[in-house]
């Protein structure tokens, strides 16, 4: 059911898929940058 006979079907998985591995990685990236710079606010060394 996956494949369908247009290809629509498949490459609108695979753009989806692409989509949330970048913003999942993004997520994985941005989160410890933002707390560390908050960290970084609220305790000046």
């Amino acid at each position: 059911m996956v494949y369908d006979w247009t290809g629509q079907r498949t490459r609108r998985t695979k753009v989806l898929r692409a989509a949330s591995i970048a913003l999942f990685l993004l997520f994985l990236i941005t989160v410890p940058v933002l707390l560390l710079h908050y960290n970084f606010i609220q305790y000046p060394y």
